[in-house]
């Protein structure tokens, strides 16, 4: 068994049939979650290193993007919505964007649906809660359907919630 990050490069869809913890792109299979990569006949899927076991499908949860890439961003996730405590795991889990920089920026506060090994933002309370400024890392504030620094006035652009900077989640 081969070890993948996410982002990897697994085959193309002519090669292989995509299984759990792949996705695909342009004809392209790559890793979806850092794993073992794992071939049944022509089926291929990437058994992840990090159990998911106390999220389920549907969760809701709380995160903070740790890393990102130009196809894919990684979201640590802390909390899970109903439950009162922190998650006893920090997971990871992958989000996919077309223009991921107008979604995401690197330590970001975000929330989001788990649908499998992804993190979705399809509804209006889904999004960033807390952006940081990608240039000095200051929290920056949503006025006029803008995120501004008030640091060092650079703008930019996220997926924001609806509960952007009201402490609520």
């Amino acid at each position: 068994m081969k070890f993948v990050l996410p982002g990897d490069r697994i085959g193309s869809s002519e090669e292989f049939f995509k299984g759990n913890g792949v996705y695909e792109e342009q004809g392209e299979l790559y890793a979806a979650i850092a794993g073992w990569l794992v071939v049944n006949d022509k089926r291929v899927e990437v058994k992840g290193i990090n159990r998911l076991a106390e999220l389920e499908e549907g969760d809701v949860v709380l995160g903070k993007v740790v890393d990102v890439r130009q196809k894919f961003a990684l979201v640590e996730i802390d909390r899970k919505k109903g439950v009162d405590r922190d998650l006893v795991r920090k997971e990871v889990i992958t989000f996919i964007a077309p223009n991921l920089r107008d979604f995401v920026g690197l330590h970001d506060v975000v929330k989001g649906r788990v649908r499998g090994n992804r993190l979705l933002f399809e509804d209006s309370e889904m999004g960033v809660l807390k952006a940081i400024c990608s240039f000095c890392r200051s929290e920056m504030i949503f006025e006029d359907d803008k995120l501004k620094c008030p640091v060092c006035g650079n703008i930019e652009k996220r997926k924001i919630s609806k509960d952007y900077r009201r402490g609520v989640w």
